[in-house]
This record gives C-alpha cells, structure tokens and sequence, in this order.
C-alpha cells in the first residue's frame, strides 16, 4: 500500500514542463490560435523548415523570454530577429491577435504592448507566418523584413534609412553604410555606397551597382549579415563540415580601430591575431581606478604654458567633434598650433612631406596603436613628468644594420635534381629567416597581417627550368610588370584590399622587400634604412629584379 501511494505522489509531483519537451510545430498563428505563452512550446515553422520562430529563453536569464526568428535544425542555434529583445517576457506573457485583427506581445503586469511597429490587420482572420527567406509576416500589412534587428538575411533589401543595432545596443549600422559607436555617435567605419542586398551566393550589391564578394563566394551556404557585439560587421557562412558559423567578410580589418574599446586617454594594442586587446596607458597616465580600461593623468595640466610633448609612434586618438585637422608647411607649425591653444592635449604629425597634422582638443578618445596610422602622437605633459615614451617606432631602435648575414649558395657547376633541390631549399630557408627576423623585430606584423603581404610561391608541375619557381621573381613581375597588387596578398583577405586605400603602403612593403632581397649584398638597405622605408620618411626607387644568385663583380 505504502509503495503504491508512493508511486502516485511521485507521479503527481513531475513538472508539466516535463511533458512540454516535444515542440509543437504550426504552420501560421491566428486568433483561433491566440493566445500564445512561452510555456506552450509551440514553435512556427518556415514551409521549408530552415526557419523557425517562437518564444525563446534568455541565455543568462532563463525565466525571461524573446519572441525570435533563428535558423532551424543546424547545430549552432541563431537568433537573428526578436521583438523585444530589450524588454523581455515572463512565462504569464503572450502573443495574442485581437478581435480587430491587432498582434499584440503583452505585457501582463503592464499591459504594454511589446510588439515592434503598428500592427493592426483588416480582419482577426490575418495569420502570423514565417516565409522560406525567413521574413516573419503578418497579412499584407507587417514584415520582419522591414524592421531588422543585428542581422539582415539574404535577399533582405536594405534601404537607405535601414539600421542594425548590436544586441548589446553599443554600436549601429546606419544608413546600411557607416558603423557608429552609439555612446559618442561617432562614426570609426563608412564605405562610400551603401550596401541594398546579401545574395545568397556571397554578393552583396551596393546602391550603385558594383559588388562586393565574400571570400567563398559562389558556394551554396546559409548566410547572415550581423553587427556583433564587438562593433565589427561581419558576413557569416554556415560551414556544414565543420557545423559551424565562418567569418568570410569583416568590414573593420584591425580591431583596435573600432570606438569603444578602451576608454578616454587609454591606447587600445592588440596582439595581431586574435580579437583580444589590451588598454596601455601612455607616458604620463596611470589607470582609472574609476573607469574601465580607462586612463588619468599622473600630474594634472595646470598651466599650459609648463608643459611640453612626448612622442608616441603609431598612435592615433579618433573621434570627430574634438579634432581639428590642418594642412601645415612643417612640423614646427603643428606643434605651435598646439601649444598655443590650452585646450589642446596633443597633436598627430605624418612625416611624409604632405604637412598632415591633427590637434586633439578638450579630451583623448579612441586611442590605438597601429603602424598603418603612419604617424606619430605627441601628447602634452607637464613639464615636471619624468615618464619616457613608452611606444618608440621603428627608426629609433633599429638604427643598425641586420645582425643575420645571409649567404645565398652558388649554382653548382654539375647540378642535378637532387643538388638543385637542397640548393632551393637552403635558399628559401634562408629568405624565411630573413622575413622572420623582420616581423620580430620590425614590429610590423600588424600591417604584415592587415594586408596579407605573403610573397609566397606556387611551383606548377614537375619542372624547374628557369627561375620562374623563385618568388621574389614572381612578385616583383606582378608588381612593377603586370601592376596586379591583388595577386599577392593573402587570399583570405584579398577581398578587403581596397587599392584606392591600400595601394600607396603596400607597394613600399614591396619596394623594400625587393631591396632587402638584392642579390648584391652592398646594395641591400640597412635596418635603420628599412625602418625609414617602411615608415614612409624616405623615398623609395625602383629596385632592380632580384635574382638568386650573385656571381661577384666580372
């Protein structure tokens, strides 16, 4: 008797959740359905069942709920439209479709209505739907479509006045062309025509007429266009082999660039490979025990006639209302400029003969170090501050020659398949060691990675009778022969190779590349001259083809 009772009250005590694991699919909502409850399980499907759409647990509040539209059966569920992503719903909340043919999401303990847009049907005969491009649609009157969240899905048109919103509501996508760090309403990313449509085949079409393409382009993928929560605007490719969500177009290639990051007076220093970034106080600062990855300075401005400059290479502070930019005839100038204003807290000067300078007034913001800034920062201290500068470019620490000597080996006299082949492999172990020592010790990795600036080589088939399978050769001719930039740069991100942009700072990387690589050994640069070359204080001639070989002076 006893076990009996036992096995009813435990019968009795299991969670109606229990029963509810199994979602009911449904083809459409109507009132004949409403209303609709988190705790219904009920899920809406696309007819081609990729969609689906209902009521979703918060991640980190899981008794809270978004009414969403994700991508159905693939392993990595996505959300990329919710109605109230901001002003989530209990377990009591619901979905209803009114007697006058209105889509309410209400509130209970409110009575708001939680449901984006005005949304009020002919007849309480309209049915809620989820079409097979994932467009959620009410009637004729009401589409997801026009009213996007983080993520536009393929064949999504964008207008003009379209605006993506990160989920954690910092950043926007406005105009469907400029990335805007919303604390600041300060733009850190624009292209010149806005983007209208996400093809399917990895195109995304701009308002006049030209394409951009994704790195897979032409591949048959699930796709997504997505403003993440690190303000970066990505397009994803669903990969089935790996099950997994592929980054095949960012629009911001260095992180530190993107507003926000670290805070006033901070300089943002990523590691060139990740997307994680440090924030580095500059000289005469110390951290803001107040603020977050924010900076203070140790000594306060109290005269700005006492006070002078520390330079900084490679840092840059952004931010639009407190700069002023010049065009001036010389550093002295840009300097004067900046002393003689009290509210100017630091200037940024190009050495590259175009009289750029920017003054930074009233605050620093957006700080970060880049060598693709191409300028330096000289920040205004206190007189009395006994900090050195703590970011010191290129010409100030290698003003010496390359402590590695590189001997290229002599073409035997009797040479067979397997000579010539140790003679290949010493040869590009030798470049490979010269191409290591610059990226450490050059410290320019960083645009070495923005860029791609691999001059790697292919050997097409099985014989080498010439020096076409050398690939300085083979650059130098796509270079300075065929003007074909683009066919040397990492395939992975060749698509971001802008060469209105680009062009100018690759084409010096090359340049000096083809100096380091001169088969003479009293015509290759010295370090300090390399530095000056690719920091763009020098003029840089035209090199001579290098060949693999030196065969002394006849």
């Amino acid at each position: 008797m006893s076990l009996l009772f036992l096995f009813v009250f435990l019968l009795s005590s299991v969670s109606p959740s229990s029963s509810q694991q199994q979602p009911r699919n449904i083809s459409s909502f109507s009132s004949v359905d409403s209303p609709w409850r988190p705790n219904q399980n009920r899920i809406l499907l696309s007819p081609n069942s990729v969609f689906a759409a209902g009521f979703r647990p918060k991640p980190s509040s899981p008794n809270l709920y978004t009414f969403s539209v994700w991508y159905q059966n693939i392993s990595k569920t996505t959300i990329f439209w919710s109605a109230n992503e901001n002003s989530p719903v209990n377990r009591n909340d619901s979905l209803v479709i009114t007697n006058t043919g209105q889509l309410r999401l209400v509130n209970s303990s409110s009575g708001v209505n939680l449901w984006p847009g005005t949304v009020s049907g002919t007849s309480n005969s309209t049915q809620l739907r989820l079409h097979d491009d994932g467009n959620l649609v009410y009637g004729s009157i009401w589409q997801s479509f026009e009213l996007p969240t983080d993520t536009i899905l393929p064949n999504q048109t964008m207008q003009s006045s379209t605006i993506l919103v990160s989920k954690n509501g910092n950043f926007r996508f406005r105009n469907s062309k400029e990335l805007v760090y919303a604390s600041y309403n300060d733009s850190y990313w624009k292209t010149d025509n806005a983007f209208q449509r996400l093809g399917e085949d990895g195109r995304v079409t701009k308002e006049n007429g030209d394409s951009m393409v994704t790195s897979d382009v032409d591949d048959q993928n699930l796709r997504r266009l997505t403003l993440d929560d690190d303000g970066n605007l990505r397009i994803y490719s669903f990969d089935t082999n790996r099950s997994d969500w592929t980054i095949v177009w960012q629009a911001v290639q260095e992180f530190c660039t993107i507003h926000g990051v670290c805070g006033p007076n901070a300089i943002c220093v990523d590691d060139g490979q990740t997307q994680n970034a440090s924030c580095v106080c500059p000289s005469g600062f110390k951290p803001n025990t107040s603020q977050e990855n924010s900076c203070e300075r140790k000594i306060p401005l109290t005269d700005p006639h006492n006070t002078k400059f520390l330079r900084l290479d490679y840092v840059n502070f952004s931010g639009g209302s407190n700069q002023t930019d010049l065009v001036v005839k010389n550093f002295s100038i840009c300097e004067s400029s900046c002393f003689s204003n009290p509210h100017c807290l630091g200037f940024g000067f190009k050495f590259d003969g175009k009289g750029y300078c920017v003054l930074q007034l009233h605050w620093l913001l957006f700080g970060f170090w880049s060598p693709g800034t191409e300028m330096a920062m000289f920040l205004r201290v206190d007189k009395s501050e006994t900090d050195q500068p703590n970011f010191n470019g290129m010409t100030s620490l290698l003003e010496t020659t390359c402590p590695v000597r590189i001997s290229l080996p002599l073409p035997p006299e009797d040479s067979n398949t397997t000579t010539r082949n140790i003679v290949i492999v010493c040869t590009l172990f030798a470049a490979e060691l010269f191409w290591a020592f610059l990226k450490k010790y050059i410290k320019y990795r960083d645009m070495a990675r923005t860029f791609g600036l691999e001059l790697s080589f292919e050997i097409q088939g099985s014989q080498m009778n010439s020096e076409d399978w050398y690939f300085p050769n083979w650059a130098f001719d796509k270079v300075f022969k065929e003007m074909k930039v683009e066919d040397i740069l990492d395939r992975h991100i060749k698509n971001s190779y802008d060469s209105r942009l680009h062009f100018d700072m690759v084409d010096r990387m090359v340049k000096t590349a083809m100096w380091c690589l001169q088969d003479r050994p009293d015509m290759r640069p010295s370090m300090g001259k390399v530095a000056k070359m690719l920091e763009g204080t020098v003029e840089i001639t035209e090199p001579k083809k290098p060949t693999i070989f030196f065969l002394g002076d006849e």
